[in-house]
């Protein structure tokens, strides 16, 4: 190779430096640069150019053509690599072989992560030496890459907080333990507890455009949300409501005989006491304007009839119970009441699957009307099983009427003026659900089976939010193994000692063969 040749390559190789130090340098691209550009590609051409006859020969040598047909191969095969790594991180996909299915997002989870449409900022506060910070920030990195996967919209950013004590004074972070923000478009939402459920109950708040407002009935001896120590209570339920960014108010019809403008869903919770014929027309005017009701009985209609006939709804005032198998005879349970059977058609329910319930406390079962009035549509969400009995009364005297049994059922319909169904739809649509109990979200009942989940899920579906109906995440359950003394023993005397015996035996045998072949 010639020195005009290695000149040139030499001059190439420095105006390529001096383009990357440039760069880097002044951090922008300037018109300039395309002058080293020009130069690096010049110098390389008269370098080919001067030694053409050498690189001829090179190039036409059998072991240049060897090693290039092997360096060709090399290029393939990291081009396929890279191809198979690139499709792999943008096509997640995993498998679960957990009982409880603890690697696994839930549907709420992944629904509300796929509907992002703009960033979310995720920022972990913590400090360095505290005391069980990392291993914090890697359970907390391991549960966010679950989002992730889903979405290429999450950011997730570790801040230590002395490091950037002007970020944790603008979140109020004062301590180190592993506090968590969630920012989407401007509304930020703060999380204690790495947990699934913690997460998404976060997504929930800063996915909302605003806030929900939720009214319940109060005047009527209707179940308390302030109440927290009897089981009776709402008290649980308001704070769930409230942790979802609900905001939950009362309205006292008698005194405020108009819905309130604010108003996004009213809830009567177990009336034990007759709404006045000025409340029933409150409630009427209510859904005429295209309102969303949901309303819980205890086992009366609470004076309620004439909007229950209006809708198309017959609540049949009986308690309803599970039968049971005692010593080979049929009994009834009269704590709980199993609602099993869910509508596959209708929103709320039709993530459900149908070895999953619902539990009641003596609820009253619901028919349709017959005929349905014009402009109303029915939709049985939740039933029992056939093998359930209804009674009139707590004595359970005579012989029960059997099931299956509708315990909720969605309506949907326009009124006309003065609260009645029209012949002709007239009106805005309004939505209303009613359930023959009010028990299955108190106190005792709310996180039980899929309690909490209908409660929710009908909201959501009354406030026009579907995005967030699922079922929501699911603590983890323990998995307990308590074999008998008999599968001890027979573990131990079958597995634990053979295996190593036969496995000493083995290498004692193919040791002897070898030393003596």
């Amino acid at each position: 190779m010639s020195k005009l040749g290695k000149l040139s390559f030499l001059f190439s190789g420095l105006s390529l430096l001096a383009f990357g130090v440039a760069r880097f340098i002044l951090g922008t691209w300037v018109p300039y640069l395309w002058v080293l550009i020009g130069l690096v590609v010049l110098f390389f051409v008269a370098a080919i150019f001067v030694d053409r006859k050498f690189f001829k020969e090179i190039f036409s040598m059998r072991t240049t053509k060897h090693g290039m047909n092997a360096g060709m191969m090399v290029l393939m095969f990291v081009f396929l690599m890279a191809i198979i790594n690139f499709l792999g991180v943008r096509n997640v996909v995993t498998w679960d072989f957990s009982s409880a299915k603890r690697n696994t997002l839930s549907n709420q989870s992944i629904k509300l992560v796929k509907n992002l449409d703009s960033e979310l900022k995720v920022l972990f506060f913590y400090k360095k030496g505290q005391e069980g910070a990392e291993e914090n920030k890697a359970a907390f990195r391991e549960l966010i890459k679950k989002y992730q996967d889903q979405t290429s919209k999450i950011n997730l950013d570790f801040v230590e907080v002395n490091e950037r004590p002007d970020l944790a004074k603008e979140f109020g972070v004062d301590r180190g333990s592993g506090i968590v923000f969630l920012t989407y478009k401007g509304r930020k939402n703060r999380i204690d507890k790495i947990d699934e459920q913690e997460i998404t109950s976060a997504l929930v708040k800063v996915s909302r455009e605003k806030e929900k407002t939720i009214y319940f009935t109060v005047g009527h001896k209707e179940l308390n949300l302030d109440e927290g120590k009897e089981a009776n209570g709402l008290f649980q339920l308001k704070s769930l409501l409230e942790g979802n960014n609900y905001k939950v108010k009362t309205w006292a019809i008698t005194t405020e005989p108009k819905a309130p403008a604010d108003a996004d869903i009213v809830v009567v919770a177990g009336p034990t006491q007759n709404f006045l014929e000025v409340e029933v027309k409150a409630l009427q005017e209510y859904l005429k304007n295209g309102g969303n009701l949901m309303l819980a009985l205890e086992s009366t209609t609470a004076g309620l009839d004439t909007l229950m006939k209006t809708v198309g709804v017959q609540p049949q005032q009986n308690f309803v119970f599970n039968i049971v198998n005692l010593g080979g005879q049929g009994g009834i349970d009269p704590r709980i009441t199993f609602g099993s059977d869910f509508s596959k058609e209708n929103e709320i329910t039709k993530v459900f699957a149908q070895n999953e319930m619902t539990l009641f406390q003596r609820p009253m079962s619901l028919t349709p009307a017959n005929p349905i009035p014009a402009g109303m549509s029915l939709t049985e969400i939740v039933k029992t099983t056939a093998n359930a009995a209804a009674f009139k009364d707590l004595a359970m005297k005579g012989e029960p009427a059997r099931g299956p049994f509708t315990l909720a059922m969605v309506i949907k319909g326009k009124l006309s003026e003065g609260g009645a169904a029209p012949a002709a739809p007239a009106g805005k649509e309004f939505q209303m659900v009613v359930f023959g109990d009010a028990d299955f979200f108190n106190n005792q009942l709310l996180m039980q089976n899929l309690n909490r989940d209908l409660l929710l899920n009908t909201l959501a579906s009354l406030s026009k939010e579907e995005n967030l109906i699922s079922v929501t995440p699911k603590e983890l359950a323990r998995t307990e193994i308590s074999p008998s003394s008999f599968k001890q023993a027979a573990f131990f005397f079958g597995f634990i000692i053979p295996l190593p015996l036969l496995m000493l035996i083995t290498s004692v045998g193919l040791w002897f063969k070898r030393r003596h072949a």
